[in-house]
């Protein structure tokens, strides 16, 4: 019987330059991966993304970069040798779309600006993905995640009211403002698709941020300052019971909406509640937080496990949940079920699993195609195959120092570890 083939995927055929580093630039294009498009990553010598210098998992092996970079190929570049430009220049001319996310002025520097690039491509896309945007007061500031998460307002509504504001305990700016850029490529891939015309975007980390508050900010501006959220710690400020609550064995989280509060009481064996002053209505309930978290703490402590509460909520449609420590996550039945973590092969760790993306389609396909590279891995594959150098020309590319590649690489191949394209 013959295997049907895969189903094609959404950007299947689109060319994507990839200069970015660390995780916002890095998780646009990962993203682009999965839904087929080609991502060749341009890393400057010596050393390429910096992203593999942290969160090792093994001795020089980052687990970060390898499920920030799946999916991509690796060119390693010297941008200042002219070779090294005009190898960049090709690739640009035989490109859709640019993507980095360098502080604002490095691509120029370097001639890689918009302008410079769309003279060469002139139905090219770039988006540059910066802390603060291309222009205004801080455009030339340095920003990480945690300076984009302090200037939102996300760090100032996490932590407990009377403690400190607290970072969330992810990367989360980063890949919010890549999923961003993503969305923004795709939406100008099919204007240009259209109208035939490129498009540049400018994409702030921190407008991501801010973008994504539909609370507090509304709150607070359309109220004309007179509503002021504040950190609220376990307990929502203006729902409740909303938060964390100590139970038998640990912690569960509930979500007790308006209509939600008579099924909860009648579930707790306390109908009564549903109809007292002191708790009928979500005001209330607000204004008597501490009594309602005793309420509800008492009777999760009074079953036998946490697992049976969850019973309990579960057939009485309250939405409740444990929370779950990292090495739980992978093991959720849901995530199996969806096939959330997709294995993807290495040659020195043997397996390297990687989340996909969320999104499941009808008749698309939706997967990492291959693992993260070893710095340039793809030195050959794309300067032979796609720009028609010979092993002369990249023999003398090596020997210049205008490609580099991992020094690993060779040994690996040797033993079969690793294929040359």
């Amino acid at each position: 019987m013959s295997t049907p083939n895969p189903p094609r995927k959404l950007l299947d055929g689109v060319k994507v330059l990839d200069f970015t580093q660390y995780l916002a630039g890095p998780a646009a294009t990962r993203l682009l991966t999965e839904f087929g498009a080609d991502v060749v990553k341009i890393e400057r010598t010596p050393d390429g993304d910096l992203g593999r210098k942290i969160h090792f998992v093994a001795p020089g092996i980052s687990a970060f970069f390898l499920a920030a970079c799946a999916g991509k190929k690796s060119v390693a570049v010297e941008f200042r040798d002219p070779a090294g430009r005009a190898l960049v220049e090709q690739l640009v001319r035989d490109s859709d779309v640019v993507i980095e996310n360098f502080s604002p002025g490095v691509m120029a520097k370097y001639g890689f600006d918009y302008e410079s690039l769309k003279a060469i491509n002139p139905r090219l896309i770039m988006c540059s993905i910066s802390g603060f945007g291309q222009q205004g007061p801080y455009a030339n500031f340095t920003s990480f995640d945690i300076i984009a998460q302090a200037q939102s307002g996300v760090m100032a509504m996490t932590g407990d009211p009377d403690g400190p504001p607290q970072y969330v305990g992810n990367y989360f700016g980063d890949p919010n403002a890549g999923v961003h850029a993503a969305f923004a490529v795709a939406a100008a891939l099919y204007h240009r698709a259209l109208h035939g015309e490129g498009q540049y975007i400018d994409l702030s980390q921190l407008e991501a941020l801010v973008y994504l508050d539909y609370i507090n900010l509304p709150l607070n501006m359309m109220s004309e300052g007179r509503l002021k959220p504040t950190r609220f710690g376990g307990d929502f400020f203006n729902i409740c019971p909303y938060g964390t609550y100590r139970a038998r064995n640990g912690y569960l989280v509930l979500a007790v909406m308006e209509h939600q509060w008579a099924p909860l009481v009648r579930a707790m064996g306390r109908p009564d509640l549903e109809t007292d002053e002191r708790y009928a209505t979500q005001a209330a309930r607000c204004a008597r937080r501490p009594e309602v978290r005793a309420l509800v703490e008492a009777w999760l402590q009074s079953l036998a496990s946490d697992e049976a509460a969850l019973a309990i909520l579960g057939e009485a449609r309250v939405p409740a949940a444990p929370i779950l420590e990292i090495e739980q996550v992978p093991g959720h039945p849901q995530h199996a079920a969806r096939e959330v973590f997709q294995t993807l092969p290495h040659p020195e760790l043997g397996t390297t699993p990687v989340a996909r993306s969320p999104f499941r389609l009808s008749t698309a396909g939706n997967s990492i195609p291959f693992r993260a590279p070893y710095l340039g891995e793809h030195n050959e594959e794309i300067l032979r195959g796609r720009l028609g150098y010979s092993e002369a020309q990249i023999a003398e590319l090596y020997a210049r120092g205008a490609i580099v590649r991992d020094p690993k690489l060779p040994a690996l191949r040797a033993a079969g570890k690793v294929t040359v394209g």
